[in-house]
């Protein structure tokens, strides 16, 4: 009997402790929610993928910017992985939709390619020059704690000699989820983070998925002050002929720029930026990434804005 006694004594109090640790761990979880949610301004960056992006410009310009705005930011690669498959005999394939739009055939040379372009040369690249910069900085891919979720497309169809056929080993998706509570933690401790592809799966398949994408996605969950692109132009470009730019687009603008495009790559670029514009942020802006002080110039409007004016 007292054996007894003593046994629900036990399990009484085990129940309460672990009570106590959940109602601990809630209040952990509301308290940086509420410390995310006072930060006066957050700024998301998509750092383009080209050769001619400066990082130490960037680094530099940070260094006075992270004081008083928290920073993600979402960074390309394409240079760095296009060197690379090119210095490994490996060979990029194109895939071609229905509609005509193109895009990179995601296999798995492409994933491990990514890997080592994307979540490390130039990730590890740019956060050797945030912390050079005295800037807290940390560099992740969408596997890591399962930062970026997506669903894979188990098949997609593609037009290949003329003919349309199904790919049932393409490795892109489309994402679903992001670690928010992982990314509350590390704002909180006011790090820059810099995130790059792939994602993984539900099932833990590593995937390509769209760096626009992750934008959007951020700041559906965010609603930053200000959304930023940082490219190899001084903006949207009137032509190609010289960089005369698009200062400013209205939403009924873009649109228009949408259907008159070709370039299936730059129309989805702007249909991603479009959707940014759902989320009411203050500014979006497409602006130059070789130069000085490419943040600051952003901010202060010196490129493409996109508006709902």
């Amino acid at each position: 009997m007292e054996n007894n006694l003593f046994f629900i004594v036990n399990l009484i109090t085990i129940i309460k402790f672990r009570n106590l640790i959940n109602i601990f761990y809630n209040l952990v979880q509301n308290i940086l929610e509420n410390l995310i949610n006072e930060i006066s301004e957050m700024i998301i960056i998509k750092i383009g993928g080209g050769k001619e992006i400066n990082f130490d410009y960037i680094a530099e310009d940070l260094k006075n910017i992270v004081n008083k705005e928290k920073v993600i930011i979402v960074l390309g690669a394409n240079y760095y992985r296009n060197k690379l498959a090119e210095e490994l005999g490996i060979k990029i394939k194109i895939i071609e939709s229905e509609s005509g739009y193109k895009s990179v055939y995601s296999d798995q040379q492409l994933i491990d390619l990514m890997m080592m372009a994307y979540a490390g040369l130039a990730a590890k690249k740019l956060t050797s020059k945030l912390i050079q910069a005295n800037i807290k900085a940390i560099s992740l891919s969408g596997i890591d704690d399962q930062l970026i979720i997506a669903k894979r497309k188990k098949f997609i169809t593609a037009k290949i000699e003329n003919k349309i056929k199904l790919i049932d080993n393409d490795y892109s998706g489309k994402i679903e989820q992001i670690n928010k509570e992982l990314l509350d933690y590390l704002l909180a401790k006011d790090y820059v983070i810099i995130i790059t592809p792939p994602a993984i799966s539900y099932e833990g398949e590593i995937l390509n998925v769209d760096n626009d994408q992750i934008v959007v996605n951020l700041a559906k969950i965010y609603h930053p002050q200000s959304v930023i692109f940082l490219i190899e132009a001084p903006g949207i470009l009137k032509n190609n002929m010289n960089e005369e730019i698009i200062e400013h687009l209205k939403i009924a603008e873009l649109e228009n720029l949408i259907r008159e495009s070709s370039d299936y790559g730059f129309q989805k670029k702007l249909l991603n930026i479009k959707r940014l514009t759902e989320f009411n942020i203050p500014k979006i802006i497409i602006a130059d990434g070789r130069i000085e002080k490419p943040i600051s110039r952003a901010l202060n409007s010196i490129g493409t804005v996109i508006s709902s004016d």
